[in-house]
């Protein structure tokens, strides 16, 4: 009895069997970029974005090449700035066997929270080479000084 115990721990474990599972998965994780597309909800992305301060502004920079101004839309809501339009997709490029699409493409939807006290009216938009600038004017942050009497 002894002996087929053995046994079938040796058929459940073997180092040869662990090398080839690991070659598998090698293979499926070395193929797994080009094979399938990388996961996002069918018809939406994210355009890349810089949000930072210079000189008294928020700056807000969206990377949204191959767009047009007229499919992009900014608003003020609720007190955040909403950055929001759609991609179109272009026609798609087959060659021989090959094909490959990684650019996205869709509708996108954006929403920054932005500090209080902020004038819509004084927002200011650019958009040059398929990039997006929104400039926000800061409040003048208030200084109050307190004095402390020291005995």
């Amino acid at each position: 009895m002894p002996a087929k115990k053995e046994e079938t721990l040796f058929a459940r474990w073997s180092p040869i069997r662990m090398f080839d599972e690991l070659r598998e998965e090698m293979e499926v994780l070395w193929r797994w970029p080009f094979a399938r597309p990388l996961p996002r909800a069918a018809g939406a992305w994210l355009p890349s974005t810089d949000v930072f301060r210079d000189d008294g502004h928020l700056v807000v920079k969206a990377d949204l090449p191959g767009m047009k101004k007229a499919d992009i839309d900014i608003a003020i809501e609720d007190g955040d700035l909403v950055l929001r339009g759609e991609r179109k997709e272009e026609a798609k490029v087959e060659k021989e066997d090959f094909y490959r699409a990684e650019r996205a493409y869709g509708s996108f939807y954006r929403r920054m929270a932005l500090p209080e006290n902020v004038h819509a009216e004084n927002i200011k938009a650019a958009f040059d080479n398929g990039v997006l600038t929104v400039t926000v004017p800061l409040p003048k942050e208030e200084t109050k000084t307190e004095h402390i009497a020291i005995a």
